[in-house]
């Protein structure tokens, strides 16, 4: 009787380790591809973020430049000399106005330290009374890079020249 306790004795312990390893592997990978969507999610959120808020300003922007181009040809229409014209748009456009250089600036603010400057020329001798010189985005606030972690530059540290 004994041998035949022991002849049905199933040997399970290879398989089973295999089994093991192949649901710990799947595990694995459904893991980090949830992790990899995820982050991939976060990016696209705040990718749709930055190109709304990049298109508010620029809205904001091309209403800037309407209202400017409706100033200068009123001036035009009125046929105003050099130096009524100039005093007629800083009345019209106050600061943004600069007569010396004839150009219209604007900083549009944005989020995260951004702003869409908008720097225009007018041209009284022209028929095109405006022209863009600069339409970007700009940084508001200075970039610190952030040295407080001790980085090895290559050169002989103070154990090395004491030998210890």
């Amino acid at each position: 009787m004994a041998k035949q306790e022991k002849a049905y004795k199933a040997n399970i312990g290879s398989p089973s380790f295999i089994l093991i390893f192949i649901v710990m592997c799947l595990i694995t990978f459904g893991m980090l591809s949830l992790s990899t969507a995820k982050s991939e999610r976060n990016l696209a959120e705040r990718n749709a973020f930055a190109v709304t808020e990049y298109y508010r300003a620029d809205g904001e922007g091309e209403a800037f430049y309407q209202m400017v181009l409706i100033k200068a040809a009123d001036a035009r229409g009125k046929n105003l000399g050099p130096q009524e014209r100039k005093e007629f748009l800083v009345r019209e456009l106050g600061d943004a106005y600069a007569p010396e250089e004839e150009t219209v600036t604007v900083n549009i603010p944005m989020e995260r330290s951004q702003a869409l400057s908008i720097e225009l020329v007018l041209n009284p001798e022209e028929k095109e009374d405006i022209r863009i010189s600069k339409w970007k985005v700009v940084q508001t606030e200075d970039y610190e890079i952030d040295n407080s972690m001790p980085v090895w530059t290559g050169g002989e540290t103070e154990n090395q020249e004491t030998g210890r």
